[in-house]
């Protein structure tokens, strides 16, 4: 699947992507369609928080100013718990929980870009948003339901919406090109809703574990010591297929993956247990996600350049585990220094998990999406 394209048709209102994130984006996450060990892998687990955000990476957007700042954590009581401790006494409690099932493991997701826009020297901030819900049944065969709703670009604040009333209340932007115009260009940007899509699929496949089937999962070991020895087995099968990860990219996808996946307890107690042994590790802290849940928060991957003013200034990805569950939550891109005259620390491009859970809900399609796989409706 091409989950660049996909996600891109999702977001319209976003700019487009950098050619050199495209192509490193791609060859990390698309570069081939067939696997050796398993064949018929199921929809990316990650379409909410991995995929979609793995294309707001390479989507170009305008940093956040500074009142618009994502709140600080709530003050903590001595000494902060810091590091991979953190995530092994995450993986303590999870372990303990009790394993729920349903009819399809349901996850409903909120995104946001936002974009400095308007006339020297008071500009203002627009935002983009809207949501994916994706279904995932557990009858094997069942189709999966993807659906997508743009609720169009609007001013991100009152006071943005003040400014942008006196400078005549406009439906259509165009963001500056970079001084380095072969990376990213001039782009037009437009108040314009969607529809809900809704987009019926059956069976895809998937480098790495974003593939994997309800059973797979519940096949999976949940002892460290046997789940590596497994996850080792996929990372090989995608190296002979000319995926270029190492290791550390690969665990870090998995944990990714699977942490938005119905994954039971144990399983997810044994991916931490195996995340906490990465050096990315060393950078998990406590605080609170978005919605003001408790979370442990972990700064990963390389940094992605974004699009702030006519400079092109380094990001980087936090991701925020649910501090009873160890279920993602967040997903977010942050400014590394201070560039342009915005100081770091802002957040850029967010996906926030609103809900997720199983449910015996089903889907609700409109006619002409039933019994088929592939389409779009």
């Amino acid at each position: 699947m091409d989950e660049i394209g996909l996600l891109a048709s999702s977001l319209p209102d976003a700019p487009p992507p950098a050619p050199e994130v495209v192509a490193r984006a791609r060859a990390r996450l698309t570069t081939h369609t067939t696997h050796g060990v398993r064949r018929g892998r199921h929809l990316n687990w990650t379409l909410i928080i991995g995929a979609a955000m793995a294309t707001a990476a390479v989507i170009t957007v305008v940093a956040l100013a500074a009142t618009l700042l994502a709140p600080a954590p709530a003050p903590v009581l001595g000494t902060p718990k810091t590091g991979e401790r953190l995530l092994l006494e995450l993986a303590d409690r999870v372990e303990k929980l009790p394993a729920e099932t349903g009819a399809y493991w349901r996850v409903q997701g909120t995104r946001v870009h936002r974009h400095l826009v308007g006339k020297e020297p008071t500009r203002y901030w627009i935002a983009s948003r809207g949501d994916i819900v994706q279904w995932a049944p557990r009858k094997p065969g069942a189709l999966y339901v993807q659906e997508t709703e743009s609720f169009g670009i609007r001013p991100d604040t009152p006071a943005d919406e003040k400014i942008w009333r006196k400078q005549g209340s406009p439906d259509r932007w165009r963001l500056p090109k970079c001084d380095n115009a072969s990376v990213c260009g001039p782009t037009v940007l437009e108040d314009k809703r969607s529809r809900r899509k809704y987009r019926t699929m059956g069976q895809v496949t998937e480098p790495g574990m974003g593939g994997l089937s309800v059973a797979e999962l519940d096949a999976l070991p949940t002892d460290p010591a046997r789940l590596r020895e497994r996850l080792e087995g996929y990372h090989k099968a995608d190296q002979k297929r000319g995926v270029p990860w190492s290791w550390e990219e690969f665990i870090r996808s998995a944990v990714r993956n699977m942490m938005t996946a119905p994954t039971r307890p144990g399983l997810r107690a044994a991916l931490l247990r195996l995340y906490a042994e990465q050096s990315e590790a060393r950078t998990a802290r406590e605080g609170n996600d978005p919605l003001g849940r408790s979370a442990i928060v972990v700064t990963v991957g390389d940094e992605i350049s974004y699009q702030v003013g006519t400079r092109l200034v380094p990001t980087t990805k936090e991701i925020f585990f649910d501090s009873r569950t160890g279920e993602g939550t967040t997903e977010r891109f942050v400014t590394v220094n201070a560039e342009g005259g915005f100081p770091k620390g802002i957040v850029v491009s967010s996906i926030v998990i609103d809900k997720m859970g199983w449910t015996d809900e089903r889907p609700k399609l409109p006619p002409g999406c039933r019994g088929k796989a592939g389409v779009t409706c």
